[in-house]
């Protein structure tokens, strides 16, 4: 009878892990979509209009660290643009590099990178003008909607959201 519930305890790890897999799965099917909408900030960061779909934290990463809106957002074209993120666990969070898409779609364009390793507890931030989110820092390219990308020097990603230049 002993064994039964070994059989149980290991279906259930395994049944969690895919579920867990799925989520992450999930994740980023959705962030690898086509940016649209954005969570509208103030200058002060005060969330105005909420995109449920930005700056989610993946499931990978809940409970680890946690990204906050971008603000301003919008943002005028040669404006700076601040990025908070909290890290909130003693489990380790390997770095960070925040990237955006190129003109052929492929991430290429990275904005920030932190070697911290493991990255410390509590609340960092970094600034970016927004002509950084233009993939060759052109004005043309610079206007527009772009998606973030949040990384751990793993290539695990963390969170992302969307940016309007106007």
């Amino acid at each position: 009878m002993k064994f039964i519930p070994k059989i149980l305890v290991i279906f259930g790890f395994l049944l969690l892990g895919c579920t867990s897999n799925d989520a992450q799965r999930e994740f980023e099917i959705d962030a690898y979509q086509d940016p649209a909408g954005i969570t509208s900030t103030s200058a002060q960061g005060e969330v105005t209009s909420e995109d449920p779909d930005d700056w989610r934290a993946s499931p990978f990463f809940q409970g680890l660290i946690e990204v906050k809106p971008a603000y301003p957002n919008p943002i005028e074209l040669g404006g700076v643009i601040e990025f908070e993120y909290f890290v909130l666990s003693t489990q380790p969070v390997n770095g960070l590099q925040v990237v955006t898409r190129g003109v052929n779609g492929q991430l290429s364009n990275y904005i920030y990178t932190s070697s911290s390793n493991p990255l410390p507890n509590g609340i960092d931030n970094f600034r970016i003008d927004s002509k950084s989110l233009s993939p060759d820092g052109s004005d043309a390219l610079a206007r527009g909607l772009h998606r973030v990308f949040f990384f751990d020097l793993n290539q695990r990603l963390i969170s992302y959201g969307d940016i309007r230049v106007e």
